[in-house]
């Protein structure tokens, strides 16, 4: 129990340090805005001994830095071991939305990933399956409800953005994709 807890610790310590990655990415002002509040309410639900155990792990497994400004003021950064750690632990608990009302549209995720690439091409399906898609054929499954931005990140996770298609459309017939994702 004690190992999970740390686990959770761990994931919201790298995603405060990667939301400061974010927020000097973004240009919008209502990201910055909500980026500000989450790592806000993030940081009050931490407890404070726990966090400089994590903070010391993160450091002396080469997950985060130490950084020191010009007036002696003392922060953390995550350093490129730590950018990796923290986007496997969102594509690990990356999960879909549902909407209450189905538009009708199927999300259709297509990929022809080389040979090469076996690993990858394995992996994206089971995360696809793990997410929910049902898949359709060896390299199209599909989705009802609206995934765009998750589908993204799994692409771009793997790099294979040359290799996959995302597409939003009706399919006919869909009695069996209606059921078996228990849709009218």
């Amino acid at each position: 129990m004690i190992m999970k807890e740390y686990g959770i610790l761990t994931g919201k310590v790298l995603g405060i340090l990667a939301s400061g990655f974010v927020l000097a990415l973004s240009k919008d002002k209502k990201q910055r805005f909500q980026l500000h509040q989450e790592c806000d309410r993030l940081w009050h639900t931490i407890d404070r001994k726990q966090l400089y155990h994590v903070l010391r792990r993160l450091q002396l497994n080469g997950f985060m830095k130490t950084i020191k400004r010009a007036d002696d003021v003392e922060g953390f950064q995550l350093s490129e071991e730590g950018k990796k750690r923290w986007l496997k632990y969102q594509l690990r608990n990356l999960k879909l939305k549902k909407s209450k009302r189905w538009d009708r549209k199927w999300r259709i995720v297509l990929f022809d990933i080389p040979e090469l690439k076996k690993k990858i091409r394995d992996a994206l399906r089971r995360k696809l399956k793990n997410l929910g898609f049902l898949e359709f054929q060896k390299s199209v499954f599909i989705y009802p409800f609206p995934c765009g931005d998750e589908v993204n990140f799994v692409i771009n996770f793997f790099n294979i953005e040359d290799s996959v298609f995302y597409l939003e459309a009706p399919i006919s017939p869909d009695y069996n994709f209606r059921r078996h994702f228990n849709l009218k």
